[in-house]
């Protein structure tokens, strides 16, 4: 897969130097938005993108905080909204598809 996400992007970087892409400047921006929370781990989600991601319910979520399996929130300033590292929710996935694998 990572082979395929790599050729489509070296496609768009040739197309733009040669300057062959119609697409407009707010397509641009959404497209290097998407990339870059997308490649970046230390972004964060807010509870219903982390358990959503883990294709789970919010009870079962708010259960694996308690049981120390996924870290707690971190509050954001200025709100009452709790959020998590990116990179602790991909960790916890990838724990959680591991042991379902034994």
């Amino acid at each position: 897969m990572l082979q395929i996400i790599k050729q489509l992007l070296l496609e768009i970087v040739d197309n733009i130097d040669a300057g062959n892409t119609d697409a407009d400047e707010e397509e641009l921006i959404k497209t290097a938005r998407f990339l870059r929370a997308t490649l970046r781990k230390d972004t964060y989600m807010n509870k219903y993108q982390a358990y959503t991601y883990l294709n789970i319910k919010r009870a079962q979520f708010d259960n694996l905080v308690r049981a120390g399996v996924i870290p707690k929130g971190k509050k954001v300033e200025g709100s009452n909204e709790l959020r998590w590292y990116k990179k602790d929710i991909i960790a916890a996935k990838k724990k959680r598809e591991s042991e379902k694998h034994c």
